[in-house]
């Protein structure tokens, strides 16, 4: 796999984070809003971006006392409360753990019968894709060479 810093400039670096960003932005946007919540700004101090795998952002809502991690980047926008975890570290942990425990209970539900998705081979892939993430998830946090810039 090619570092994508060793075969861009600078200037094609910026530009395709600014892409992404830009990108994101939108996915996470819609999906806030899908939810009920209105952004008021992102605070870039407590929200850590892995372009394009990653993005866990701390968000502001115009909700009072209501600031919210979402995850976002090669993994599905998903919400949290800001109070689940005090930093994009323990937020990742959040999501990966809350994404295992999804996907053992959806796992343990088709297999009693409560639940009944589309088909099996749909069931069963979208239980091995939340499992993976909530995976690819986990080793992200578990990088120490990740955080260490970030003090986490």
């Amino acid at each position: 796999m090619t570092d994508i810093k060793t075969t861009l400039s600078k200037e094609e670096q910026e530009a395709k984070f600014k892409e992404w960003y830009q990108s994101e932005y939108v996915r996470i946007s819609k999906h806030c809003s899908s939810q009920g919540y209105n952004i008021k700004n992102f605070d870039q101090k407590q929200s850590r971006l892995l372009p394009p795998i990653l993005g866990m952002w701390y968000i502001k809502t115009m909700q009072s006392n209501q600031d919210l991690w979402v995850v976002s980047g090669d993994f599905p926008v998903d919400i949290a409360d800001a109070k689940v975890a005090k930093d994009a570290r323990e937020a990742i942990r959040y999501f990966s753990m809350t994404w295992q425990i999804q996907a053992a209970r959806l796992e343990d539900g088709i297999a009693e019968g409560k639940i009944t998705m589309v088909d099996k081979e749909t069931q069963t892939k979208y239980i091995e894709d939340l499992t993976k993430r909530a995976e690819h998830l986990y080793d992200l946090q578990a990088t120490e060479k990740l955080w260490e810039d970030a003090g986490l």
